[in-house]
């Protein structure tokens, strides 16, 4: 990002000592336009042609101006192309001086483009579209301008003399005015006359307006070069006052002739102005320049008819320059006119300063290059910011990432803390259990062991007969059972599950335990995965089969007990059945603890089902393995 800021500062050093992007011009004359195609990569193509081989410093290319039928800036200008130029005759050699069909050119906008031929020698130039412009699903090649350079001459304007002869093309379309190829050589483009950053001190020369409904002359004036001069262009800028900034041409003749003489009195040389130098195809603010080729001392502007504005006659003019070979000659000249207003601005010798209405009037070539390079740089500003953003996007996507990351990791981060503390607070309740079923174990199942003893003592030491030794059996006894079902419990509490042996082993233990004396058996399915089942339905199973051979003891009077543990899909079930004496479920009494069976196997989602007759019972009891 610093050396794309750096690049950026550098290129905005070098547009502040570039020429400012000048105001656009309007003009009717948009230029050249090419058939419409189906395809961008038909060839279309304009050549320019002098007539004989002269030196071409420089071809300048400018896009349509935004007027009329276009749309948009940089209307119509080719996305490839290549510039040739071609030597006398057919078969002469062929020249390309720009060359960029391989890749897309960026649209110029309303900047020129100026592509140096450093000096050849060639009678045509030839403009190739390789790959049209596109709007509105048409194809097609547009030109606003072709400027030929030569040091500081234009010779379009050469062409413009010549007629439309000179410019000929793959194909072209348009109404007259606005399209044509004559358009191309015209001078009417969308960036006016070269200007430099001086403000104008003068508004150029006007003659006095005259009311139209009295008499009046068509007005004149003439610059008197002092010598006899070599002259090769006249080239005229229209005024544009403040007054009129919204109107173009303002006392710009509507038709008007170059007079050209050695001396005062003789009969002048006539020079026509060009079709597009006229009022009826105003310029605007563009330069209108008239080739000449001859000797004269005085350059005359001769109106034939003239500009009427707000009802009056008037000629207007910001400058008037006179060109001998590479230099404007008439600077200083002094100038003499039919009338001619000498305030506000106007004068006579404004019309030879250096100056139209707005600014100073400096050389095409440096400016125009000048502009062009503006219309680069300017590219690679784009370019930098395009690069910018995707760099910034590409960060902006980065460190969304990052932070999602970060989120993730801190969301891990807390789970595992969580779980962290999850555990802690799991094995701080682990060591809870563990020692309140020690404390069970060492404190009440000591004082429950200390009260079957000393039952014991009193039977062995006491009387043989009576209540009291019935009732000391039966607190001994109570004794016993409640010791064994606190053992039982506190081995559950002092491990989570029993593991893969513990269940089935912990209901033979209690099945050889209080079935001394019946016959009994105990088949356990090896497919019955009773480690799965949770501590709490594993503790319950065993309470309610502790009932059921407690209630075979004291009421069955059985001889034979059957045991069996086997799986059922996602459940175990516990099947306790014996040959007793049985009785009717229907009228259970409350010492046989049928009630609180179905409680225990309901609070899990199980079932005990009891059926009995006279010739014994079965209690079975079914436990789901998952909540």
């Amino acid at each position: 990002m610093r050396n794309l800021e750096a690049q950026r500062v550098t290129l905005q050093e070098q547009l502040a000592g570039l020429p400012a992007v000048p105001d656009e011009q309007l003009t009717q004359r948009l230029g050249w336009h090419s058939d419409y195609s189906t395809s961008p990569d038909k060839a279309e193509w304009v050549e320019l042609n002098l007539g004989q081989a002269r030196k071409i410093d420089a071809v300048v290319l400018i896009a349509p101006p935004p007027n009329g039928g276009t749309v948009g800036v940089g209307y119509g200008f080719p996305r490839r192309f290549y510039v040739e130029l071609l030597g006398e005759g057919d078969d002469n050699e062929r020249t390309i001086i720009a060359d960029y069909t391989d890749e897309d050119f960026p649209n110029p906008g309303l900047l020129p483009v100026v592509i140096p031929a450093d000096g050849r020698m060639a009678q045509k130039v030839r403009i190739t579209a390789t790959r049209l412009f596109e709007a509105k699903g048409r194809s097609f090649f547009a030109l606003g301008e072709a400027m030929l350079l030569q040091g500081n001459q234009n010779l379009g304007a050469r062409l413009e003399a010549i007629g439309p002869d000179a410019v000929r093309a793959s194909s072209s379309q348009g109404t007259r005015p606005d399209w044509g190829r004559i358009n191309l050589v015209d001078g009417h483009t969308v960036l006016g006359p070269a200007l430099g950053t001086k403000k104008s001190p003068t508004l150029g020369f006007r003659s006095v307006p005259t009311s139209e409904s009295r008499p009046w002359n068509n007005p004149w004036v003439e610059v008197d070069l002092g010598s006899v001069k070599e002259v090769d262009e006249v080239r005229l800028f229209p005024a544009h006052p403040p007054q009129f900034a919204h109107s173009h041409g303002y006392g710009f003749p509507v038709r008007y002739q170059i007079e050209l003489r050695e001396k005062e009195n003789d009969v002048p040389l006539l020079l026509n102005g060009p079709q597009s130098g006229s009022y009826n195809a105003v310029p605007g603010d563009n330069v209108v320049t008239i080739v000449s080729g001859h000797r004269a001392r005085f350059v005359r502007l001769q109106v034939l008819e003239p500009h009427v504005s707000n009802g009056s006659v008037v000629l207007a003019m910001a400058e008037m320059q006179v060109w001998s070979g590479e230099k404007n000659i008439a600077p200083g000249s002094d100038v003499t006119a039919s009338d001619s207003t000498e305030k506000g601005g106007w004068s006579r010798a404004a019309l030879v300063d250096g100056f139209t209405s707005r600014a100073d009037i400096v050389p095409w070539p440096a400016w125009l290059a000048g502009l062009s390079k503006r219309r680069e740089i300017t590219h690679q500003l784009a370019v930098l910011d395009a690069r910018r953003e995707s760099i910034m996007r590409w960060w902006q996507r980065l460190g969304l990432g990052v932070l999602a990351a970060v989120l993730a990791l801190g969301i891990i981060a807390a789970l595992m803390i969580m779980q962290k503390h999850r555990r802690t607070r799991f094995a701080e309740m682990e060591a809870l259990r563990q020692r309140i079923a020690q404390d069970l174990h060492d404190e009440i199942g000591s004082s429950l062991g200390s009260i079957a003893l000393i039952a014991q003592d009193i039977l062995a030491e006491g009387g043989k007969d009576g209540p009291a030794r019935d009732d000391l059996t039966e607190i001994k006894d109570i004794a016993d059972e409640t010791v064994s079902a606190m053992r039982d419990i506190t081995r559950l509490m002092q491990s989570e599950r029993y593991g893969t042996d513990d269940l089935p082993t912990l209901l033979r233990e209690t099945a050889d335990r209080m079935l001394r004396g019946i016959q009994h058996q105990i088949r356990i399915d090896g497919h019955a995965q009773t480690r799965l089942l949770a501590v709490d339905r594993q503790r319950d199973l065993i309470l309610m089969f502790k009932e059921a051979l407690h209630n075979i003891t004291r009421h069955a009077a059985a001889t034979e007990v059957s045991i069996s543990l086997a799986p059922d899909r996602d459940s175990v079930v516990l099947t306790v059945q014996d040959n007793g004496r049985g009785f009717d479920p229907a009228a259970e009494t409350s010492g046989m603890g049928l009630t609180n069976l179905r409680r225990r196997a309901a609070k899990h989602q199980g079932s005990a089902g009891i059926t009995s007759s006279s010739t014994g019972t079965v209690l079975t009891i079914k436990l789901p393995l998952h909540a």
